[in-house]
């Protein structure tokens, strides 16, 4: 590692406060260009804010490794893992442009999907895939679908960290947690180029939390959550070493337990009308509604604040899961800590329904 400490230190704290800088600019710059979210029935807050706060992210993450790269060890480091840093950036960009996009003009399910899919096929082109599902000591390999099974889990990420982005700060604080996991596995692993851009990434998103905290006065928007997502994706497969990569339930995929295991009973919730045709069903699953898990807590709780702190306890069970699930011999508690995660997530979803559901599924 080079000067290990002191360089990931430096990046960090420069990350956050180009983040700051950077989300000040935009956020005048999104209002002045009418780029606002005005509150309606789904949204939660009460007052017209800015977005494309996800410019201002990008800006932190990037700007400081584009400085690190001067160091002739980070030099190294990267001619090292050219591969995946021309597939982030690549896939990356198209996610950004669409959610830029998205964030000022709208853009309709289909043409995200699109997109989404060309950046998730960009990353498993370039080596971010599954090879083989592991039970235990059983490999059973994925043959032809290991590249179909990894672009349906990027492009799952990139949407579950989108749909969680619906309450001030709520997929910052998420995004934090997994991320400062996904360093911690980076170090169990000795997974340099992981360690570097999660730690350039969590900065960012530490210094854009100073304006997303409630009540917000800008949002990430689609630019960020999007962009996040990809991010999370590539780093819950990205290969440490040469060897293949296991599709499990267990170390960085864990992290991203909560996301996606609430987009996945929404989606299910949305597709159950038994009275409409398939395709009806099928579309009904993407548009946007109240039944995600912020909104339950809400309407439970009636406070916005109980709602993050509940959620940011179940994400960081599963991120200390997957934390411990990287290591064989504390393989054993990470898997109980992650079925306590799975436990308390499904507690919050289906606890104390009457007297809510019917305003949360309408």
């Amino acid at each position: 590692m080079f000067d290990t400490p002191i360089a990931l230190a430096v990046l960090f704290v420069l990350s956050a406060v180009t983040s700051y800088v950077a989300t000040m600019i935009v956020k005048d710059a999104a209002q002045h260009i009418g780029a606002v979210d005005h509150p309606d029935h789904r949204r939660i807050h009460l007052e017209s804010t800015p977005r494309l706060g996800g410019l201002a992210i990008i800006f932190g993450f990037g700007f400081p490794l584009l400085l690190l790269a001067g160091n002739r060890h980070a030099a190294s480091l990267v001619s090292k893992n050219i591969g995946y840093l021309c597939a982030v950036l690549a896939a990356g960009s198209l996610v950004v442009g669409l959610g830029v996009y998205d964030d000022v003009l709208g853009a309709d399910a289909p043409r995200k999907f699109t997109v989404q899919t060309a950046a998730a096929v960009i990353l498993v082109a370039f080596g971010f895939r599954f090879d083989f599902v592991s039970f235990g000591a059983t490999r059973i390999s994925l043959g032809l679908l290991a590249s179909v099974v990894s672009v349906i889990w990027i492009v799952g990420v990139i949407n579950a960290v989108n749909f969680i982005d619906g309450m001030d700060s709520l997929a910052t604080v998420v995004a934090i947690t997994i991320a400062v996991a996904f360093v911690a596995i980076a170090i169990v692993r000795n997974d340099i180029f992981s360690l570097v851009v999660m730690t350039a990434l969590c900065g960012s998103l530490v210094g854009f939390y100073r304006w997303n905290k409630p009540p917000a006065k800008i949002f990430m928007g689609d630019t960020g959550s999007m962009f996040i997502g990809l991010l999370l994706a590539a780093g819950s497969i990205v290969r440490p070493t040469k060897s293949p990569t296991a599709l499990i339930v267990g170390g960085p995929m864990l992290a991203l337990a909560l996301p996606v295991l609430d987009t996945l009973i929404v989606m299910q919730q949305r597709f159950s009308d038994p009275h409409e045709s398939v395709l009806a069903r099928v579309g009904r699953m993407f548009n946007a509604d109240k039944r995600h898990i912020h909104h339950i807590l809400v309407a439970k709780y009636g406070s916005v604040g109980k709602a993050i702190a509940s959620i940011w306890l179940i994400t960081v069970l599963f991120a200390t899961a997957a934390v411990l699930t990287s290591t064989d011999t504390l393989k054993p508690a990470g898997y109980t800590l992650g079925a306590l995660g799975l436990v308390l997530l499904i507690f919050l979803r289906y606890w104390f329904r009457r007297g809510h559901v019917e305003a949360i599924e309408t």
